[in-house]
């Protein structure tokens, strides 16, 4: 079993909690916005689409599947779509199911478990990791990167611009928000001039988590 290597699939570790079976740390929706712009971050890594003044842009002529079928199916939204779709709008579009179907594949490989219950009024399914490593792995990457031990790297910027978006800033297990913000935010900044040295359109990537935020700040107020 390899670790995940899927920005969507990375995230997904970050924002449960290993020590309570897995249990989310967000509300299933935010966790879903996440989960969206998680996908198209992994697009732009593949650099099978390009985001330009917040909207979303496929290479047209790249046909062939990217190997992930959630990213398959994100990647035919934006095509099918008559105008490239705002960065919002594709977020909502991609959001329904995408939380059970990573779910799903974690476990189809062998990440997760379902654990069983001996309670009859449990009815929420809760999984365990199969290797508790992985998560310690996962919240190390972005650490690393953020206490700069480790140089930029696609996935591991993603991932810091998600966990400050949506305040998962607990998750990384390396000190309170006022001293992890801080760190998050020079990832963040630096993020597209290194992205421009290295030729990558992952430069892109905070404007993507801003859009999570923002998806997650109007799925709030329509609930009030």
């Amino acid at each position: 079993m390899r670790d995940p290597i899927l920005v969507r699939e990375q995230f997904y570790l970050l924002a449960h909690d290993e020590s309570r079976h897995m249990r989310p740390r967000l509300h299933v929706p935010a966790l879903s916005a996440g989960l969206a712009g998680a996908t198209v971050m992994d697009l732009m890594i593949a650099q099978r689409v390009t985001v330009e003044t917040g909207t979303v842009h496929a290479d047209r002529y790249a046909r062939d599947s990217t190997g992930d079928p959630v990213s398959d199916d994100v990647l035919a939204l934006i095509m099918d779509a008559q105008l490239a779709p705002s960065l919002p709008d594709l977020i909502r579009g991609a959001m329904p199911g995408l939380y059970e179907r990573t779910t799903a594949a974690l476990v189809h490989k062998g990440v997760i478990a379902e654990k069983s219950s001996t309670s009859r009024w449990r009815r929420a399914k809760e999984h365990d990791l199969s290797d508790p490593g992985i998560a310690v792995r996962v919240r190390a990457k972005v650490g690393y990167r953020i206490e700069q031990r480790d140089g930029p790297s696609p996935d591991a910027d993603s991932l810091c611009a998600l966990v400050a978006a949506l305040g998962l800033h607990g998750a990384l297990q390396r000190g309170s928000r006022a001293e992890i913000e801080p760190l998050l935010h020079q990832v963040i900044r630096d993020l597209p001039s290194n992205a421009r040295r290295s030729h990558h359109p992952i430069g892109e990537a905070p404007v993507v988590a801003a859009a999570v935020l923002r998806v997650v700040q109007d799925l709030a107020t329509a609930a009030l």
